[in-house]
């Protein structure tokens, strides 16, 4: 859903489909300029992938989850953890547009 909503953009993306190939591309010096990071992904959810990417030597992306936990206080619970930013699902366009300004 997000690379639709990128569409208008004209962005170079890149979609994986879990955390743990995040951090291989990572490990394999791929470098992105901005990661969107589902925290409901296979093998690994966003926060544990959060957790190993910060372990990477000189990782300095900006990384905003993306999450359908939406509850009052989990903005801050993800902010602690080391996000970036917080985009709740369904995306809102102001918001990834927000999002897009603030970090490219």
């Amino acid at each position: 859903m997000a690379a639709r909503l990128l569409q208008p953009y004209e962005m170079d993306i890149t979609q994986v489909d879990n955390g743990e190939d995040t951090i291989n591309r990572i490990k394999n010096n791929e470098y992105y300029d901005l990661i969107l990071l589902d925290d409901m992904m296979p093998h690994k959810s966003g926060s544990e992938t959060l957790m190993k990417l910060k372990q990477i030597p000189n990782f300095n992306i900006p990384v905003v989850v993306l999450t359908a936990n939406a509850i009052e206080g989990m903005k801050d619970k993800y902010l602690n953890m080391g996000f970036d930013d917080y985009l709740a699902k369904p995306i809102a366009k102001e918001e990834l547009k927000r999002v897009l300004q603030k970090y490219l």
